[in-house]
């Protein structure tokens, strides 16, 4: 009795060693190979927007309410964002264009002032600093032919965060001691964000 059970147990090692070498002897086991991947991004200042860089990009359009008497000074606002990496300047145009003129061909005109925000300000977010809105008055009611000159709006980028968004703010009211002739008026802004250095 005794050896028929010595028999067994030596018959239960074979069996399990014999499968345990049929099974793992004859898959060949594992041998990894690794890739190393590479890629480069480059320096990046694009608003938002379907057009191609270096295009110009169609802001929201501001429709601002209308002058009803002399005082009146409507408001308006438009944001769309701006896509950088990079520290950036954001200039503006001066010329006529982005003053309120008559649609109807004379030379009439609105006072046309501008200012200039981000949601960020340079620190834990990309945007302008306190320091770089006081030098360029961006938070100030600037008239047009004086927004943002002689100083851009400079903007900080903080590593990750590779998105600010700008709003453009804009004030019409009539010449002082006059009123301007009744009818439509428009301008065109056209802001203009210009790389200055990685960080």
């Amino acid at each position: 009795m005794e050896t028929n059970r010595i028999l067994l147990v030596l018959a239960v090692c074979v069996t399990v060693l014999c499968c345990n070498q049929s099974s793992t002897g004859d898959d060949g086991g594992t041998d990894p190979a690794t890739c190393a991947i590479t890629i480069t991004v480059d320096s990046i200042v694009e608003w938002e927007g379907s057009n191609p860089q270096g295009t110009a990009e169609p802001m929201p359009a501001i429709a601002l309410a209308n002058i009803t008497d002399q005082a009146s000074a409507p408001e308006g606002t438009s944001t769309l964002t701006l896509f950088t990496n990079s520290n950036v300047a954001i200039s503006a145009d001066n010329t006529d264009d982005s003053q309120l003129t008559h649609t109807d061909g004379t030379v009439d005109t609105l006072v046309t002032k501008y200012k200039l925000a981000t949601d960020g300000a340079g620190a834990v977010a990309t945007g302008a600093t306190g320091a770089a809105v006081t030098a360029a008055a961006a938070s100030t009611w600037t008239v047009h032919s004086s927004f943002l000159t002689p100083t851009a709006l400079a903007i900080t980028h903080v590593n990750t965060d590779g998105a600010v968004e700008v709003t453009l703010s804009v004030q019409a009211t009539n010449d002082t001691h006059n009123v301007a002739d009744t009818g439509d008026y428009s301008a065109v802004q056209t802001l203009t964000a210009t790389w200055v250095s990685d960080n």
